[in-house]
């Protein structure tokens, strides 16, 4: 995968303006983690506490891949059984890293940053 230049700068920012963010059970709430799927966000997951910065990506619900989040309003009542997520952060050596996650709960807030 490839960074856009503009990804790139949001990611390398200092101090990025933040659209909404999400912590604690407010990351049960689809509807919203829907709305930061291909975008760029700042995650503290609930592991080791680390703070990335990177591409926010929801890879499977309820054992489908093929997940379309141009309406949102599409996403307010579901109930997830199963879920797995990835964010995709470069590294200092010109390619990425990607930590997987499989739960939301996993993650202790989410921030969606502003392109």
């Amino acid at each position: 995968m490839e960074f856009t230049q503009e990804q790139l700068e949001l990611i390398h920012s200092e101090n990025p303006q933040v659209v909404f963010e999400l912590k604690g059970e407010e990351v049960l709430a689809f509807y919203s983690l829907g709305q930061m799927h291909n975008k760029i966000v700042r995650m503290t997951d609930n592991f080791f506490g680390n703070t990335k910065v990177g591409l926010f990506t929801i890879d499977n619900l309820n054992g489908k891949t093929d997940l379309d989040f141009s309406n949102p309003e599409d996403w307010k009542e579901v109930h997830i059984e199963s879920m797995s997520f990835s964010l995709t952060c470069p590294n200092d050596w010109g390619g990425e890293d990607t930590s997987t996650f499989q739960d939301p709960t996993d993650i202790a807030s989410i921030a969606l940053l502003k392109e």
